[in-house]
Parts: C-alpha cells; structure tokens; sequence
C-alpha cells in the first residue's frame, strides 16, 4: 500500500542541509509532541503537539501593537530593565498566533505549524540531489516522532517512494507495535540513551528506561536496523564513569558490532527557548569541557566501540 501523503502533524522545523542528523548531508523534519520532559531539553518548543506562542523581549519595541491584537486581554506592557516592553500572560494566552503578525519588530512568532506528509516531503525533494551525491537522506526528529506515528510511518514510507534514505531520531519510548511500525522504514535508527540508570533516568525525564533500552535491542538485534546510539552529555547529571561504562558495556554486550556512539556535549541553546515560551529551566547545567568529552571518548573507546564527539 503506498504512502498516504495527506497525513498531518505539527512541525515546528524542517532543516536543510543538516550534517549531524545522520551520515551525508540530511533534511530533518521536527515534529511536536514529546511524552518526556528532559531537563535539559534543547527543544522545548517540542514538548506540547499544538502551535505556541514564542516572544523574543530583546527584539520588542514596546510599541503595543500586540496588545490591541490580542482579543483575550492576554497582552500588556510593563517597564523591563528600564524599557517598556510587551509581556503575555500565558493563563490567558490561547496560543492562536495572531498576534504575531501584528509584531513589526518580529519578536513574536509561532512554533509549529500543521503539515502535510506530502507538504514536508516535498521540501526534503527539493534537495534530493545533495542528500544522493552525498550519502545522506531525511531524519525525522522531535519532539519524539514516535508519538505521532501515523505520520511518521507515512512520511518515511513516501520517502522510500522516492528513492530517499530514512533515518529516525528517537528516544525510543513507545509500544512495541509502534516501533514495528515504524521502524520497518526506516534505514538508520538514531536512539538516545540519556541515563543507564531506571530511577536517575526517570528522574532527569519523567520516565524510566527500561522499555527504551528493550526497544533498542529489538530495533537493532530482531528488525536488524543499524543503531546509533547518541549519549547527551550534561554535567551533573549523567557524566560520570560509571554512566557512561554502563552505556559502552550495554553496547557491546547486546547491540551489533557496527554499532556508532555519538557522544553530544550539553549547549545552552535550550535556555533562550524556554524563556521565550515564558518557562523556567535549571540553569545549573554547563557546557562541558572538551578535555572532558576526550576523557569520556577515550572510555567507549576502550570497549572496541565506533565512538564520535557530535553527530
């Protein structure tokens, strides 16, 4: 049965020539909606499935455009660090986005938009001859796209239409017939692994880990889907020795040969999401240093592991 390419999901990005989403150049659709809460998200906007409402002060001028925009009475302005600028109350605040395009100073705009499976693939088309000359192809990420599984399904089956290389970035959390689903189309498995531990993982994302390290086994051992395993790397938090043996050891002992890690340092970027979507993240964390992310190589390493920092 072919693709059905009139599917829809809320995309918040489709991202051309990317170089970390998989081997060659890759266009990597994000889609919304994510059942983790990662405390260290670097996507925030990816959480909740719907549209949101993303206000950027440094940008606004304080002109009050947005205020007789908004029908809620969701919108004032206030004196912040000496300027008046715009503030949303977020209780009142219905995310319809109408108030963006009253924004002159573009200090407002929405995340995600509803999209097509044939709308999304046509973009990642736009640039087949790159991602073909260069061993690369589309990935779909999140958000987790796990969650919204008939247009996951679709969207990759449409790409193997194409002719186009699939690859999945997932936390792998969802049922097993979903994963059958899904992962029948797909030609690279991306999978995060963000914490060893059950508790500490359930802790640091609201879930527990042991049906994700399952999904993974089956992924790469029973659909015979080469993995990727990519390790967030957040001081503090899951940086430690014993973490991150506990991840090699797992590799090696239930995973294939050709199996990857990709070790991804901790970066600010989710910092400025969070307070544009008016949410408060732990601003503990930093960015580890590079000696460091060598020292945790060097640890995959000595298990015989392919083993990268990025990617």
């Amino acid at each position: 049965m072919p693709a059905d390419r009139n599917i829809t999901t809320t995309v918040f990005n489709i991202q051309t020539y990317c170089i970390h989403d998989g081997p060659g150049i890759r266009v990597t659709v994000f889609v919304k909606g994510c059942p983790l809460r990662c405390t260290w998200c670097a996507n925030p906007e990816s959480n909740l499935r719907k549209p949101q409402l993303m206000f950027y002060k440094e940008k606004c001028t304080g002109c009050g455009h947005c205020v007789s925009a908004c029908s809620k009475g969701a919108i004032g302005i206030r004196e912040m660090d000496g300027k008046y600028k715009a503030f949303t109350d977020r209780s009142f605040c219905e995310d319809c986005g109408v108030c963006v395009a009253s924004c002159t100073a573009e200090a407002r705009e929405m995340a995600g938009e509803i999209t097509s499976v044939g709308e999304a693939l046509e973009k990642v088309i736009a640039d087949k001859l790159f991602l073909d000359s260069s061993g690369g192809g589309m990935t779909i990420s999140g958000g987790e796209c796990l969650a919204c599984p008939e247009f996951t399904e679709n969207l990759l089956m449409a790409a193997h239409e194409e002719g186009i290389s699939t690859a999945v970035e997932s936390s792998c959390f969802g049922s097993r017939e979903i994963i059958d689903r899904i992962y029948a189309h797909v030609d690279l498995a991306l999978c995060d692994m963000k914490h060893m531990d059950p508790e500490k993982h359930r802790e640091y994302t609201g879930v527990s880990n042991e049906g994700i390290l399952e999904n993974i086994v089956h992924i790469n051992q029973e659909l015979h889907v080469p993995v990727w395993v990519r390790v967030p790397v957040i001081p503090g938090h899951n940086d430690d020795d014993v973490n991150i043996e506990a991840m090699a050891r797992f590799v090696k002992d239930h995973l294939t040969p050709d199996t990857r890690v990709c070790l991804l340092p901790y970066h600010r970027l989710g910092e400025s999401k969070n307070e544009s979507l008016g949410k408060e993240m732990d601003l503990s964390m930093d960015v580890p240093a590079e000696a460091h992310m060598d020292h945790l190589k060097g640890i995959v390493e000595r298990y015989g592991i392919p083993v990268q920092i990025g990617g």
